[in-house]
């Protein structure tokens, strides 16, 4: 069902005749009756119409649900989000300057295990190399910091190499320690308890190279008591094909079930002395060689099986006769298991290559940081969401320095910017060869100097796949910069003049230059007024990201108006949560919105003759027309105005496109001087 403009309009005419006739109700019921059909077609347009999905996107689409931010979230107290196949590897950029900005982040579990019955975690933080090391007293599990943790010692490492690194040996793992791994194959895991109830226990791969540890749990004094199964407590089924293969077990080890007898929380080397709470870590340290053709040796099967277990165990307290019975409150035990495909996963042969590990900083967490466990009954290896805070982001050249031979932590836009176009390789700041900059890099150091003068710098996460050009550009007026393209090469520019301290101008201006009607080609000026919607009185909501070190980031709302704006004027919001880490920074540019809204009231275009001239977007200009009237009152009319384009044609032609920018009798801008100057109600 649809309901075009042009019915619309028609029944628009259809009651205005009606209402020339005299018929004024007429006329009214034409119009409802259309706003009527107008609305139906639109609810059931809805109805009908179910939003599309673009094919090959469930990465993209996984980088843009809120769960898979690694920004902070009021939701601490979730359960860890895992990182997935395709997840995009964030960018951590930042750095903390008298007690402002800093990064909190919430990564993604790309791997999980255990060491000597202590937790192992693998976080992915940043692309790039951080510049700040993480500290235990700045890492929270939950809403708990884990140097606080009560009866837990946890230690946090960061890893990195870089891709020159890499290439010069891919097969050496950057992270290090012998407890977690690159290769997949290898790997540190625990084994269900085995609790003595009804369950399910999942056989490990001893064609691996192995280890294995112990703990039991429970209470009081166990070193003499077990459980014990006999064998036809359970069955024995392949994984991958649900096939039974209990019988071919028994026949394999020529035996019964009835004759076996399976025991529960012996040491390792067979005896029942392991104390209650404590661990047996005694093989912990070798790899011990794989056993050939595990599977189908023992259990006649094709690949992994599973032990289900249909009877309850039986309590023995006295496992060594010749020892007194310990108590009877044996609730289980777990076993840790260590399986590597190479004799040695801290060396690993030639062929391996892990060079996708290069320039990423990876975290590493050791200790027991999974929730709070009932050790007496249970093990728990859940784990809330970690955060980590950073007053420093990762190293990147220092353009803003006028040193992009160093490196090291930034919280400019400007170096931001230029290490998005180092990433996809289109400028190498360490090289000493002669490359084609993509970017003006004349006025870095200015427009860093600028930005520090008025409080604007990024501290935040780049967390999903996008485009440089577009990102620049849509994040620079936070900054009160514009990204744009001229004479061959990219560059930022101020969307406000500023004066050679790189202050805000609020001084008289001088135009770039001056374009009167003997410089544009007659009939091609034009006017386009804004819409009075984008001129009325708004409230601007200022939306940023809170940064304190003893606390995790939350959002903060800045709202900024005219005093003359009741307080209940409709409100527009601009997400600055990616880059903006203060009030002030909100604030001003709260400011320079609504400053742009209240004056500039129109655009134009004109062409001109060829420019030869340095002009570029940004710059402001002066335009003087000679209006001519029917009435004989005949005037020059002169504005001014900030060009957003130029473009130039074959046919020797150049268009200047520009927004109204403005000026007092004193030829001070008008936006520049309510920004410094302005009365604002701020909250």
């Amino acid at each position: 069902m649809t309901y075009s403009y042009s019915q619309f309009r028609q029944a628009i005419g259809e009651a205005r005749q009606s209402v020339s006739q005299g018929d004024a109700a007429g006329g009214l019921s034409i119009i409802r009756g259309a706003v009527a059909q107008a609305r139906d077609a639109a609810s059931a347009g809805k109805k009908a119409t179910q939003k599309s999905s673009k094919p090959a996107s469930t990465a993209a689409r996984s980088d843009d649900a809120p769960a898979s931010s690694k920004k902070s979230s009021a939701d601490i107290g979730r359960e860890q989000v895992l990182a997935k196949a395709g997840d995009t590897v964030p960018i951590v950029f930042g750095k903390r300057v008298s007690d402002v900005g800093g990064v909190w982040v919430q990564p993604p579990l790309l791997k999980q295990g255990s060491y000597g019955l202590e937790g192992q975690f693998l976080y992915a933080i940043s692309q790039g190399d951080m510049a700040a090391s993480p500290q235990t007293y700045r890492t929270f599990v939950g809403n708990q910091i884990i140097d606080f943790l009560p009866g837990t010692t946890a230690s946090v490492s960061h890893f990195f190499a870089s891709a020159a690194t890499m290439a010069a040996s891919p097969n050496t793992c950057p992270i290090t320690g012998g407890k977690i791994f690159c290769d997949t194959e290898a790997r540190f895991y625990l084994e269900t308890s085995l609790d003595g109830r009804k369950g399910i226990s999942y056989v490990p791969n001893l064609e691996y190279y192995f280890q294995v540890a112990a703990r039991k749990i429970g209470t009081g004094d166990l070193t003499n008591t077990v459980r014990t199964y006999d064998g036809t407590a359970f069955t024995i089924k392949e994984v991958e094909t649900g096939i039974d293969r209990t019988s071919d077990y028994w026949s394999l080890r020529g035996q019964t079930p009835s004759s076996q007898t399976y025991i529960v929380g012996q040491n390792l080397d067979s005896s029942a002395t392991m104390a209650a709470m404590e661990k047996d870590t005694s093989l912990l340290g070798t790899w011990f060689p794989g056993i050939s053709n595990y599977w189908q040796t023992l259990y006649g099967a094709d690949g992994p099986v599973a032990f289900i277990y249909e009877n309850d165990a039986t309590i023995n307290t006295q496992y060594d006769t010749g020892s007194a019975a310990t108590d009877d409150t044996f609730a289980g035990d777990i076993y840790e298991y260590g399986l590597s495909p190479v004799a040695d996963p801290t060396s690993y042969p030639s062929s391996y290559d892990f060079t996708v590990f290069s320039d990423i900083t990876f975290l590493v967490v050791e200790g027991n940081i999974y929730d709070e466990s009932d050790l007496t009954t249970e093990y728990k290896t859940t784990v809330r969401q970690l955060s980590v805070f950073y007053d420093q982001g990762i190293k990147v050249a220092l353009y803003s320095a006028g040193t992009p031979g160093t490196t090291g932590a930034s919280n400019q836009f400007v170096d931001l910017a230029m290490f998005l176009f180092e990433l996809i390789k289109r400028l190498d700041p360490a090289s000493t060869a002669s490359i084609a900059t993509p970017i003006d890099t004349s006025n870095l150091q200015t427009l860093a100097t600028f930005n520090t003068n008025i409080g604007t710098h990024f501290n935040g996460i780049i967390e999903q796949s996008m485009n440089v050009i577009e990102y620049i550009s849509t994040m620079a007026p936070f900054f009160l910069l514009s990204f744009i393209s001229s004479n061959g090469q990219y560059s930022l520019q101020p969307l406000l003049p500023i004066t050679a301290g790189n202050q805000i101008d609020t001084t008289a201006l001088t135009p770039a230059a001056t374009f009167t009607e003997d410089d544009i080609v007659p009939g091609s000026f034009s006017k386009e007024y804004r819409p009075a919607d984008e001129r009325r009185d708004i409230v601007a909501s200022m939306v940023w990201r809170e940064t304190t070190q003893i606390s995790i980031g939350i959002q903060r709302t800045t709202t900024v108006r005219y005093p003359a704006t009741a307080s209940d004027a409709p409100v527009e919001q601009f997400d600055m949560t990616d880059c903006c880490t203060s009030a002030a920074h909100a604030t001003l540019f709260g400011k320079y919105i609504l400053a742009s809204r209240k004056y500039a009231t129109h655009s134009i275009a004109f062409n001109v003759p060829l420019l030869t001239t340095s002009l570029i977007p940004t710059q402001i200009i002066k335009v003087q027309r000679q209006r001519i009237t029917s009435t004989g009152d005949n005037r020059t009319e002169i504005e001014w105005y900030q060009v957003t384009d130029i473009k130039h044609s074959t046919e020797g032609i150049s268009t200047i496109s520009a927004t109204h920018f403005p000026v007092d009798g004193s030829n001070v801008a008008e936006v520049s001087d309510d920004v410094v100057n302005g009365t604002f109600t701020v909250v």
